[in-house]
């Protein structure tokens, strides 16, 4: 592991996080039914009480030992369609919980502008909280406990127009690998501009995944780039605990990640970086 790890994570008065998700993969729940979706929905509806329905997320597997970052597994067809997901969404529509035969994910995200981020041991918490409750309910249920065969964390990032760049220049200005010369050249500045790349996690972990591009905010028209960073992998035991030490080093990749591909500039100037 790098050197930079001993050092304290760095910290932000302002970061420019939108949403936080801490999900869990596993083998589908034999015997699991669309009336277990309702049924859990029950248990935990004093703490979500506002449901919705979305199309079920594809499964994903990180392979270190393969040359393709991600690999998604075979698609198959089935004999019945499959069921869908279910957002369980509180009454802020600040956290919801997401159901799937095969998937379950926490996420913490901002409804309004001047909402503040409750920090990522509240978002570990309650998936975790969350993650004991399934376990609960599939032993009531006599299902058999989800089998993890895949964790993920995701931070999805918002950085708006004049927090160091504009559209089309710029964008240098807060992702110290970018770069346009736009001497002497044919080609004119840019309209927009979109990167990815993947990290290996140490330990055989799993893989640090990084987008930017730029995008157009839905609740007001206004320009961002758009930084998601996803860490998703498995540690190589599934108790509770390894879990638990997962997240947090998909947490310290994420956050390390974010401040070694952004400039010291925008970092203490709009987000107030503290350490």
């Amino acid at each position: 592991m790098s050197p930079l790890a001993v050092e304290p994570l760095p910290e932000y008065e302002l970061p420019p996080v939108i949403e936080v998700v801490i999900g869990a993969q596993f083998a589908p729940i034999a015997g699991f039914l669309p009336t277990h979706l309702g049924l859990f929905w029950q248990e935990i509806r004093r703490e979500y009480p506002a449901v919705e329905v979305a199309a079920p997320l594809a499964p994903v597997v990180e392979r270190t030992n393969f040359r393709s970052a991600t690999e998604l597994s075979q698609v198959e067809v089935a004999a019945v369609p499959p069921l869908p997901r279910m957002f369980f969404i509180d009454a802020t529509s600040t956290w919801l919980l997401q159901l799937q035969p095969d998937r379950f994910l926490q996420n913490w995200r901002r409804s309004s502008g001047d909402q503040q981020y409750p920090r990522f041991p509240a978002v570990r918490q309650r998936f975790l909280s969350s993650w004991s409750r399934l376990f609960e309910f599939c032993g009531h249920q006599e299902l058999a406990p989800p089998e993890v065969n895949q964790l993920e964390v995701t931070y999805i990032n918002h950085i708006e127009a004049g927090e160091g760049w504009q559209p089309a220049v710029g964008v240098s200005e807060v992702f110290r690998d970018f770069r346009w010369d736009s001497n002497a050249r044919f080609l004119p500045v840019p309209e927009a501009i979109a990167w990815k790349a993947s990290f290996a996690l140490p330990r055989d972990h799993g893989r640090l995944h990084v987008s930017v591009r730029q995008a157009v905010r839905r609740t007001d028209d206004a320009p961002v780039l758009l930084c998601e960073l996803t860490a998703r992998g498995m540690p190589l035991d599934r108790q509770t605990e390894a879990i638990a030490a997962w997240i947090d080093l998909a947490r310290e990749w994420i956050v390390r990640g974010f401040t070694d591909i952004t400039t010291d500039v925008v970092q203490r100037k709009h987000w107030k970086r503290k350490a």
